[in-house]
């Protein structure tokens, strides 16, 4: 977001990109989980209760946003053709990559290393798309866990292929989504009454 007034329409925005880092951040979260051996129920509680968690909290913030001014409509909205372009060629760059790993170089397992990086590079345009740079955090982070995967992996801990990137793709889009809630009540975005 920028330093303008924050509207009806930024706080939709926060919304619908933070319940995608919750949905996603919870898609990752249940692959680590089902990538452990013995033991995955307690992860599975807790990822849920982490997703409900996020959820509340987003619920609360809309109610909390209904006095907001309006302002930021269709016209402003970040989710147009470039936000569409970037999704569409990471898409393109998962599916052909996620292919040449496992049919060209048989390593189908690294495939959620390189989803992950393919993922957090095409969040680099976001910056300037929402105004805002937490989304080049983003990013660095989600390449940077998909890097450490490669790096265990390679070093002997096979597990990594799956463990690291489930789970730490999560935490990095769920902090990212607590970053944004946080930023939002500081700012005052929100109104306290309900």
């Amino acid at each position: 977001m920028t330093d303008e007034q924050f509207t009806k329409g930024h706080l939709i925005t926060l919304l619908i990109s933070s319940a995608i880092g919750v949905g996603f951040g919870a898609g990752w979260w249940f692959f680590g989980a089902s990538s452990v051996p013995s033991g995955a129920t307690p992860l599975i509680v807790l990822g849920v209760v982490v997703v409900l968690g996020l959820v509340g909290w987003l619920v609360l913030t809309a109610r909390r946003g209904a006095g907001l001014p309006a302002g930021g409509g269709r016209e402003e909205s970040p989710f147009g053709k470039q936000y569409g372009i970037a999704v569409l060629l990471m898409l393109v760059g998962i599916f052909g990559g996620a292919r040449v790993l496992s049919a060209v170089f048989e390593l189908p397992e690294a495939v959620p290393a390189w989803v992950l990086f393919v993922v957090g590079l095409h969040f680099l345009p976001f910056a300037k798309l929402f105004g805002s740079r937490r989304f080049l955090v983003l990013s660095a982070s989600l390449c940077g866990v998909a890097v450490l995967a490669v790096v265990l992996a390679v070093a002997g801990w096979t597990a990594a292929w799956q463990l690291v990137p489930g789970f730490g793709g999560a935490v990095v889009l769920w902090a990212t989504v607590v970053a944004g809630l946080l930023a939002t009540s500081r700012q005052g975005a929100t109104s306290p009454a309900l």
